[in-house]
């Protein structure tokens, strides 16, 4: 009988940078390491959360969307727009001197990296803007088909990063009321006076995407396998276009162990597992399905926490949700069964 088992490692994809990468590791930076592995007798590569998160955020674990891949990988070299505007050599000269700090930095400058890389992705845009887009060039028109495509998730995430682009990056808590509670009303007028935000937001999903699935194919016969964040933050578009799904009154965390007397607190906000259930658990299968997509396998991280977590009350003593074993084990299973449905 023929052994399924296979051996890798296990790596943040912002670790493994290139000397071409802009201070990170990137989506173009994959194959490298694939081709290294699978010279050395293995054949998983398994990264931890590509996902989104805030500029001020460091861990891939607390990610500002489920569905969305962070621009931060993107490999500026392999752009067409940016490499029609003269790529390096079109840079200001205060953006280049960043750009060496970040290549030269002992460690991952993240604020660094955001910054010189959003301005060269937005003056990439500009020009996919002005000769692709207004023209519906063959470019244009396979962004808007993968804008079709995706719009089951792309569209609340689009709209909600770029309204927090305009709100100065803050919280979604702090943003006026209406936007705040995401009142339809409030939101078709954002996605009019918001529309080429809107649009930029997308294209660097296409780009990203685009980059990733390449970088996919030219790993094989090596697998790329992702993670599965377990929830995400409470500034997430998720939670802003769900906020009944959640419980915004607590966090998640860990109860008291032999590491600590007082347990862990992950300022996560649980999820409303009852109000999901109703659904029919829409979330969690779109999150399966989109992971499925994106990774040839992943960990569910936290796996237990599925069956039955740890919720912290601001106010009041943290208890099991669910909070009994049978109505636990029946949860888990359900959701681990969506997991396997997708792949």
């Amino acid at each position: 009988m023929a052994s399924t088992r296979s051996a890798g490692i296990l790596i943040p994809l912002s670790s493994m940078p290139s000397a071409e990468s802009w201070g990170i590791g990137e989506f173009s930076d994959v194959p490298r390491v694939a081709e290294w592995l699978q010279r050395a007798g293995l054949g998983v590569l398994q990264l931890l959360p590509l996902n989104e998160t805030a500029r001020d955020e460091f861990s891939p674990y607390s990610p500002l969307t489920a569905m969305a891949l962070d621009p931060q990988f993107i490999s500026l070299r392999d752009v067409a727009d940016f490499a029609a505007i003269g790529g390096d050599e079109s840079l200001d000269p205060a953006i280049c001197r960043r750009l060496t700090h970040a290549r030269s930095a002992d460690r991952v400058d993240y604020s660094c990296v955001r910054t010189v890389k959003e301005y060269a992705l937005r003056r990439a845009f500009e020009r996919f803007l002005d000769v692709e887009w207004r023209a519906s060039s063959p470019r244009a028109q396979a962004l808007e088909r993968y804008i079709a495509d995706e719009s089951w998730w792309i569209e609340d995430y689009a709209l909600f990063r770029a309204i927090r682009s305009t709100e100065r990056e803050r919280e979604c808590r702090a943003w006026p009321d209406p936007l705040r509670r995401a009142d339809p009303g409030a939101l078709a007028a954002a996605r009019i006076t918001l529309e080429r935000e809107v649009l930029f937001c997308q294209y660097l999903q296409w780009i990203a995407e685009g980059q990733w699935q390449a970088a996919r194919r030219a790993s094989r016969p090596v697998s790329i396998f992702g993670d599965f964040p377990f929830l995400v933050t409470g500034d997430s578009a998720d939670v802003w276009k769900r906020q009944d799904e959640f419980l915004l009154d607590a966090t998640v965390g860990a109860p008291p162990d032999a590491f600590s007397e007082t347990g862990q607190d992950w300022g996560l906000p649980p999820c409303n597992w009852e109000v999901m259930a109703a659904r029919g658990d829409e979330w969690i299968r779109q999150r399966a399905r989109r992971m499925a997509a994106l990774f040839d396998g992943y960990r569910v991280d936290h796996l237990v926490g599925f069956y039955r977590t740890y919720v912290r009350p601001l106010a009041g003593k943290p208890y099991f949700l669910p909070g009994n074993e049978p109505e636990q084990l029946a949860q888990g299973e359900q959701l681990l069964r969506i997991f396997l449905e997708y792949g």
